[in-house]
């Protein structure tokens, strides 16, 4: 390498990386040279933006993965064995949540896709995992404790617990849980589990319901706004739970362009809390995967818009599709396309390599 470029100043090298919000180009900079790397240490790492981890649809539990990186444009391929003939249920923390896709062997794992690292949870006869919490931030070096939303066969739902000192799941949960029946998003917020469900007696009156993890009793339930049937997805906001209700986003044959979205906050400052409608979430930029999402603050990315949902729409049909990467400004009410990922499917996640 010439040496000019070798011995660049640290205050123009900190000038570039600080933009480089794909973490694959971060670790290709400080690859570069060893005055690159030792200028660009990775606790000074940008703030890096969600990927779209999509699987390869050829063959349904593939171990075959991409990565499609929206500030970039570039897609990355990535080979994940520990995760053969699994399928995985978002994000929790760093880490996917996977689990057998075989009838005989169901059993959950933590998997990081960046690092490989595997966690495998006990095995328990369930329907499924739904993630909730994780107690530190790294449970595979120090796990704590695992919670997860579970059904079994014979207690309907279930708060499971898991720590590293235990070989099987503590099961939590009154009868208000068998008691309602759950019909769409789940979230952890505060230390509670909030989902969106309606009891045997008001059918299909959706409401969201406050469930306390640690003893599974039932804190509070509130109905929806008015006018509202259901909520699409609930994310965990910094502040406050936020709820979206989609509009058109899988209606076949509306162009991406037609999507809209509505935002709501609950209020818990008075009892009993109430919803109120946004225009406004701040520096916030919203992620959107099926029945689930989470929020990105803006601020540190150099022309990356705030006050925006991202989200993804098959168009076409069901012969000739593609799914596209849009985006909805909540100030102008506006949807675009963005990002065009090479396969049909995948799941927003946050890097952390």
């Amino acid at each position: 390498m010439p040496r000019q470029w070798a011995e660049l100043h640290p205050d123009l090298l900190r000038h570039i990386y600080t933009k480089l919000y794909d973490p694959v180009d971060f670790i290709c900079f400080r690859a570069v040279c060893k005055g690159w790397c030792t200028g660009a240490p990775p606790s000074e790492r940008p703030p890096q933006f969600p990927l779209l981890l999509e699987r390869n649809l050829d063959h349904k539990y593939s171990s075959e993965f991409k990565l499609y990186s929206l500030p970039t444009g570039k897609t990355y391929s990535l080979q994940l064995p520990e995760a053969q003939n699994k399928m995985f249920f978002g994000q929790l923390e760093d880490y996917l949540v996977t689990f057998g896709a075989e009838d005989h062997d169901c059993s959950p794992a933590l998997l990081n896709p960046f690092t490989r690292t595997e966690l495998l949870l006990p095995f328990y006869n369930s329907y499924y995992f739904i993630p909730l919490y994780i107690g530190t931030t790294d449970p595979i070096r120090n796990p704590d404790s695992v919670v997860m939303l579970v059904y079994c066969p014979k207690r309907g739902h279930c708060i499971g617990f898991w720590n590293k000192n235990e070989d099987d799941w503590g099961l939590r949960g009154d009868s208000c849980l068998q008691r309602i029946i759950f019909s769409g998003p789940v979230v952890c917020h505060k230390g509670r589990l909030l989902f969106i469900g309606y009891s045997q007696h008001t059918i299909y009156k959706c409401r969201l319901y406050a469930i306390d993890l640690t003893t599974g009793g039932k804190l509070f339930d509130v109905g929806l706004p008015s006018q509202m049937h259901h909520f699409d997805c609930l994310v965990n906001a910094p502040t406050a739970l936020l709820a979206i209700e989609q509009h058109n986003l899988y209606s076949d044959g509306v162009p991406l362009e037609e999507c809209w979205f509505e935002v709501y906050q609950l209020e818990e400052g008075e009892y009993p809390p109430h919803w109120t409608k946004l225009s406004n979430i701040g520096d916030l930029m919203i992620f959107l995967n099926s029945y689930n999402g989470f929020c990105v603050s803006a601020d540190g990315f150099n022309g990356i818009r705030e006050n925006c949902i991202y989200f993804t729409k098959l168009n076409g049909n069901e012969h000739n599709s593609r799914r596209l990467i849009g985006r909805y400004e909540l100030g102008e009410e506006r949807s675009e396309v963005v990002g065009l990922p090479r396969d049909t499917n995948g799941t927003w996640i946050v890097p952390n390599v």
